[in-house]
């Protein structure tokens, strides 16, 4: 599906180069399905019907396209997430745009149907993001904002991280995840949001604790409507 840059000669040049050979590497590798690896997608059709839709979420206005149990939908985070493959966040964030659309126009009549959609990727700790060279939910929005069109924004710098966190995936307790996450974001312009049309975007949600906490931070700042959206849930 591609590969990331991790040489440690390569580990002194700047963020910016680094995820500038990531990319343009990537752009210039051949991608193939994750399902029956056929080259020119990410995912094919016939292949993303196939994938195990997400249980219903018990967040309020939280949605995900599939379950974290399929074995295909693991293996498309993992590299989106540890192998530099953006282009799997922006292709799935376009058929997570494809799933909202109703929700969003929904959504949008209550709110007056008269502004566009701020789109906020969850953001990563800044240690994360220096290491990571890029986050790949800003990956996934940039895919929904491409397909949603100009009613959407994209807005990365909107939420910021207040302390880190560390990963949720090491913490098994459901009740130890959620109050890991409390008042763990901060929304940079509250200017920004007031008022606004926000939907959250984060690769997999797990007891919804990051996006419960990213949706109290933008609701305090004034936020009119707020959904969230991830690849997977589980």
């Amino acid at each position: 599906m591609g590969i990331i840059i991790s040489h440690p000669s390569l580990m002194r040049y700047p963020q910016m180069l680094r995820q500038f050979l990531n990319t343009a590497i990537n752009l210039l590798l051949p991608h193939r399905c994750g399902g029956c690896r056929r080259s020119g997608t990410i995912l094919c059709e016939k292949c993303a019907l196939a994938r195990e839709p997400a249980d219903p979420l018990d967040v309020p206005d939280t949605y995900a396209l599939f379950t974290y149990r399929d074995p295909v939908v693991q293996k498309m985070i993992w590299a989106l997430k540890y192998r530099g493959v953006q282009a799997v966040g922006e292709q799935l964030g376009a058929r997570l745009y494809d799933y909202l659309a109703e929700d969003l126009a929904e959504a949008s009549q209550l709110g007056g149907d008269d502004q566009n959609w701020l789109v906020v990727p969850i953001p990563l700790a800044p240690t994360r993001a220096r290491a990571r060279g890029y986050n790949q939910a800003s990956a996934i929005a940039r895919g929904l904002v491409h397909r949603g069109g100009h009613d959407f924004v994209l807005a990365e710098n909107i939420l910021a991280r207040t302390r880190d966190t560390g990963s949720q995936t090491e913490i098994r307790e459901r009740n130890k995840r959620l109050k890991n996450m409390r008042n763990a974001f901060a929304v940079t312009d509250p200017q920004a949001v007031r008022g606004k049309q926000i939907i959250i975007i984060d690769d997999v949600i797990t007891t919804g604790g990051t996006i419960s906490d990213a949706r109290r931070a933008l609701a305090r700042a004034g936020a009119k409507i707020i959904l969230a959206g991830a690849i997977a849930h589980g």
